[in-house]
């Protein structure tokens, strides 16, 4: 009994990781399937000027989209699994947006601010974005994430 009594207590997980890291899976995978679908010209109902736009994307353009998709799904299973690389996971596709929308901006290319419903959706993967971040972060820093 003294063996156990000298091992350090796991931390307890909390309800919310749960829901955080479920909600973020299906919102990552969602968003990753209407993009890749999109950038392989199948995506139905979309425009002429904005499959025009996924169509002239750089290859590039193109694998670092992909990175922050792919790296957002990882990041919510790691989150699930209580894997301390959710963190960087995170980061990666936080960065990666910053860099396609960033790039997109200056080229003028940039699909951000066409209608209402891009800019509320823009605005809407950015503050996911930055919660996820912030929330694998914190759950390290209380040692849920090993």
């Amino acid at each position: 009994m003294s063996q156990f009594a000298a091992e350090a207590p796991a931390s307890k997980t909390p309800w919310h990781l749960w829901v955080v890291g479920i909600l973020s899976l299906l919102w990552n995978a969602a968003g990753a399937y209407t993009i890749i679908t999109a950038q392989q010209g199948r995506l139905a109902g979309i425009s002429e000027p904005e499959a025009a736009y996924y169509a002239a994307q750089a290859p590039w353009f193109v694998a670092v989209t992909d990175i922050s998709l792919f790296s957002a799904i990882a990041g919510a299973m790691a989150l699930l699994i209580k894997n301390r690389f959710a963190v960087p996971l995170f980061a990666i596709s936080l960065v990666s947006i910053a860099v396609t929308n960033g790039y997109d901006l200056v080229m003028g290319t940039s699909q951000m601010f066409n209608n209402i419903g891009t800019i509320i959706t823009t605005c809407l993967i950015w503050v996911l974005a930055v919660l996820q971040l912030w929330y694998s972060a914190a759950m390290r820093g209380r040692g849920v994430l090993r």
